[in-house]
């Protein structure tokens, strides 16, 4: 079954018998943001969560970079220079 829940962008539909077997992976779909109907007697239900929240409060915390540009310039010329090395030694090896 995990292979059918990739085909599925932002619309699930399943089964009760789906539903039931993978509950708690729907569930999670659904509180991510993805609208989940499932098919139960012949009658659609939809799975809302309670509290809907915004893009930002599911935004995750990542390392950023902190420094000056000057700085952010001068590990970029190191970088260049460092690669540009890397080239020449391997270059030098193949005449």
């Amino acid at each position: 079954m995990r292979g059918r829940f990739i085909a599925y962008a932002m619309n699930m539909k399943v089964t009760s018998a789906e539903f039931r077997k993978n509950l708690f992976q729907i569930v999670e779909r659904a509180l991510q943001g993805e609208l989940v109907e499932v098919a139960h007697k012949g009658q659609l239900v939809r799975l809302v969560p309670g509290d809907r929240t915004g893009k930002m409060a599911r935004l995750i915390q990542r390392d950023t970079i902190c420094g000056s540009l000057a700085d952010l310039d001068q590990a970029q010329l190191d970088l260049d220079a460092e690669m540009l090395d890397a080239c020449d030694k391997k270059s030098a090896r193949y005449p």
